[in-house]
């Protein structure tokens, strides 16, 4: 099954702004969605935001300045 993709890129916003906007983006992601979530750190508050709405990520990307998050509903 293929997900569609939804990207937030929130490289560009100041705190608390990037968490915000993922926790909005995650509390309205479906079951065929998946969210790449981009920022120039990773969110470590993002793990409560994950565990609350009962999805999973997994790191694309982990370079200097660049996090790359890929974000999916637990089924």
């Amino acid at each position: 099954m293929s997900l569609k993709q939804i990207i937030l890129d929130v490289s560009e916003l100041e705190a608390p702004y990037p968490l915000i906007e993922a926790s909005h983006a995650i509390k309205d992601l479906k079951d065929d969605e998946e969210l790449i979530f981009i920022h120039r750190m990773f969110p470590h508050k993002l793990k409560a935001v994950l565990e609350k709405f009962e999805c999973k990520s997994e790191i694309l990307k982990d370079e200097e300045n660049y996090f790359e998050i890929k974000i999916t509903r637990i089924l």
